[in-house]
C-alpha cells in the first residue's frame, strides 16, 4: 500500500492505494472521479511533467490532474 495526494482544480484528496496503482488506474478510478469531479479526458502530471498511464505512481507522490486539450483528427 502507498499514500498519494491527487489535486484537481482547487480540490485535493489524500488516499491509500494499492502498491501497483498506476496513473491510468487513477484516471479511471470512480472513487477519485466522484470525490474530485473530473471526467474521462484528463492528463496526470507530477512536478509539471505529464505521466504515461502505465507508469506506477510513487509512494508519497502529489499528482495534479488537468483536463486534456481536445485534438482534431
Amino acid at each position: 500500500m502507498k499514500i498519494i495526494t491527487v489535486q484537481y482544480g482547487v480540490d485535493s484528496i489524500t488516499k491509500q492505494v494499492e502498491s501497483d496503482f498506476t496513473f491510468g488506474d487513477l484516471q479511471d478510478s470512480d472513487s477519485f472521479k466522484g470525490a474530485l469531479g473530473f471526467g474521462d479526458n484528463t492528463k496526470a502530471l507530477v512536478d509539471g511533467i505529464e505521466q504515461a498511464g502505465e507508469t506506477l505512481i510513487p509512494d508519497g507522490a502529489t499528482v495534479r490532474l488537468e483536463t486534456a486539450a481536445n485534438t482534431k483528427a
